[in-house]
């Protein structure tokens, strides 16, 4: 639910854009180790809690996974020696579990099933193709019958009815092989109009939809634009350097469609932005934030 990366920026920035969250990584410290300092610690705690804050409470017909954050947990932050102050990277995420209504779910299954018809419809062989694919069957059939036969009593075969046997069984696997092949060259030819049909089939999936908020504190670098990323602030090379909030980014991941979009909508970027360039919150103040959107939220249900 929450932890404070201290080290590569560009490993977590990969991280919160494609929905990976990799374990604290460093080089080894040739230097040694230094503890954080006080400030370093009171920083991160309140970073930590102002972006928790901003966690939304769920969407309609969604729900929260895992706990809610722990605002009592201090941060655990380590560094090599030669690490400047405010070498991190606050940040929190937040899973949520997105189920269709049982008619939204209803009519996406239908649509999707008449999607899926029009791909088994292109991919079926035309009247000539498929005169041509029966003909190499039963080609491959009579190949593969040829073949001498014996039942478990009978004798072995002699060297001559082998030999039979591997040519007749060459010669199908050959024409089972033609067949494969007009069948998929038939696919192949129409991939341009099944492709776009299939991506559309799965944007009507109806399947529980895994979401997550990752809400990310001066980042080194921003990750590239989306529908459901947001950046505040500029780019800081020093992270947290200065122990003060340089930047907030903002992403929203999951299947692309409208819970998506709508947890996205739900983040507060107006909160999220006016942290930057001012001072934190006191944790006590983020966590009633926090505790008056999860009433307000309940409240509106």
């Amino acid at each position: 639910m929450r932890r404070t990366w201290v080290g590569l920026a560009a490993v977590f920035m990969l991280a919160m854009v494609i929905g990976v969250m990799p374990a604290v990584v460093r080089a080894d410290c040739v230097d040694g180790v230094r503890d954080p300092t006080s400030e370093e610690l009171a920083f991160a705690a309140r970073a930590e809690a102002a972006l928790a804050a901003a966690l939304p409470s769920p969407i309609a017909n969604s729900e929260r996974r895992g706990g809610t954050y722990d605002f009592s947990r201090q941060p655990r932050l380590s560094f090599c020696t030669s690490n400047q102050v405010g070498a991190f990277i606050p940040n929190v995420s937040g899973g949520y579990l997105y189920k269709f209504p049982k008619a939204e779910a209803d009519r996406l299954y239908a649509e999707r099933k008449a999607v899926e018809k029009q791909i088994e419809e292109a991919e079926k062989l035309p009247p000539e193709k498929d005169a041509e694919y029966k003909q190499v069957l039963a080609q491959m059939k009579a190949a593969y019958d040829a073949a001498p036969r014996r039942s478990r009593k009978d004798p072995p075969f002699t060297p001559e009815q082998q030999e039979q046997v591997t040519r007749a069984m060459a010669e199908g696997k050959k024409l089972e092989d033609a067949a494969k092949k007009l069948l998929s060259d038939h696919v192949a030819s129409v991939k341009s109009q099944t492709d776009p049909l299939r991506a559309q089939a799965k944007r009507l999936e109806s399947y529980p939809q895994d979401l997550a908020v990752r809400l990310a504190m001066n980042m080194e670098r921003f990750p590239e634009p989306g529908p459901t990323i947001a950046t505040f602030g500029a780019p800081s090379a020093r992270r947290s350097g200065g122990l003060a909030v340089h930047n907030v980014v903002i992403a929203v991941e999951g299947p692309e469609g409208a819970a998506r979009q709508a947890l996205f909508d739900a983040v507060d970027k107006g909160y999220l932005q006016s942290l930057v360039g001012q001072p934190l919150p006191e944790l006590e103040a983020s966590k009633a934030r926090a505790g008056r959107d999860t009433q307000a939220a309940s409240a509106g249900k």
